[in-house]
């Protein structure tokens, strides 16, 4: 190959390099380096009334009374602690339209006090006027993994007292399991 075509190919090659990362460089960011986003209380009126993001548990007050996190004579914890809760569908401060009649997947975030390990658990919240509402809408049976809640009506309390008594069965039983099958493997 030639010389001055490498040389001239290796040119338009770099100089091609180079524009490409200052076009691309700008799209990164669109704002200023010294911009600062506005509190969301800034928005406006019409903006925070259709765009407004869901609240989720960890921003809210947990409102029911968990016993205190202790650590038991084995090491091992009472409870996990509880991290966030959200719904996929349902904003925890308004709710449903109808209290009497909504279905929604509820997430709770735990973690283990030892290690901080995190899980997240998954319940079906639905009222029996939800669950007909559903099986009217999508003409299907209703097939759910995992644990499912039924409840009268939207009370946010009530679900999440149901919720944490159900974790701190299961929790309190996986750490005896845990002891019981020590306890077998040592003489």
């Amino acid at each position: 190959m030639d010389p001055v075509k490498l040389a001239l190919f290796l040119l338009f090659f770099f100089a091609f390099l180079v524009v490409t990362r200052r076009l691309f460089a700008r799209e990164k960011s669109p704002y200023p380096v010294d911009y600062v986003p506005q509190p969301y209380s800034d928005a406006p009126d019409d903006y925070r009334s259709t765009k407004r993001p869901a609240v989720i548990g960890s921003e809210l007050p947990f409102p029911v009374k968990v016993p205190a996190l202790e650590r038991l004579p084995d090491g091992s914890y009472n409870r996990p602690k509880v991290l966030n809760y959200y719904f996929s569908n349902l904003d925890l401060k308004t709710g449903p339209e109808n209290p009497r009649s909504f279905c929604d997947q509820l997430f709770v975030e735990f973690a283990t006090p030892e290690s901080g390990a995190r899980w997240i658990n998954e319940y079906v919240v639905a009222t029996p006027f939800g669950l007909q509402d559903l099986l009217d809408s999508t003409g299907q049976t209703l097939d759910f993994n995992g644990t499912v809640i039924i409840v009268t009506k939207w009370d946010m309390a009530e679900i999440l007292k149901t919720v944490i008594e159900d974790v701190m069965g299961k929790f309190a039983s996986s750490d005896s399991e845990e002891t019981n099958s020590e306890d077998r493997s040592t003489p």
